[in-house]
């Protein structure tokens, strides 16, 4: 299901902001919502995707230590914090921050210029050569030849790492303690759930 409506664009305030919404079924979480934004004007564009249930504050663990789990299916919020331990690598949310909807080798793909970007602002000869590893690092994962495990953390408990068979992945709910350290959630989302609320009746 599919829906699309247009309201004024916030960022720009003379554009056309087009919201397209998807409904998505998906394992453990049953349905999630999809947002997809843009301004005709300004080109302004952000993706978001949301649970009309309330759900508690998680942690996903997966080790991938081979090729076919590079396939899992990833689902990123805007308030998810992906992290790669044995690379070093943390990604949270900024204000502005995209949802997604993908798998572990496009968490890696996606990685891979914040590194390269990294690498050229980086000051240090040191911090460049980290960097180059860290690149390094992930093309070998992406070939199935480095092993590594992937964890999403999520306060609103949206994100999530979700394989066919759920016994390969650790999933943790989190303490409040543990759940304020993390990046929150954008503002609108609870107007945002309500709204799709109403909209299902």
């Amino acid at each position: 299901m599919s829906e699309e409506e247009s309201i004024s664009c916030p960022i720009c305030g003379t554009g056309r902001l087009t919201v397209k919404s998807m409904l998505y079924s998906v394992p453990f979480f049953n349905e999630l919502a999809m947002f997809t934004m843009k301004c005709d004007t300004c080109n302004f564009t952000h993706n978001d995707v949301f649970s009309p249930e309330d759900r508690p504050p998680c942690r996903w663990s997966l080790h991938v230590d081979n090729e076919r789990l590079l396939r899992v299916r990833v689902v990123r919020s805007s308030s998810g914090t992906i992290r790669i331990p044995d690379f070093g690598i943390d990604v949270e949310p900024g204000p502005g921050a995209d949802s997604f909807i993908s798998n572990v080798e496009g968490v890696l793909f996606r990685t891979r210029p914040v590194v390269e970007t990294a690498i050229r602002f980086a000051e240090k000869p040191e911090e460049k050569a980290r960097g180059r590893e860290v690149v390094e690092m992930i093309d070998r994962a992406l070939a199935g030849d480095l092993h590594f495990t992937l964890v999403v953390e999520d306060p609103v408990g949206v994100s999530g790492i979700l394989p066919d068979d759920m016994s390969l992945v650790e999933y943790q709910e989190l303490t409040h303690e543990e759940a304020s350290k993390l990046r929150g959630a954008p503002g609108w989302l609870d107007t945002a759930r309500d709204e799709y609320a109403e909209r299902k009746g």
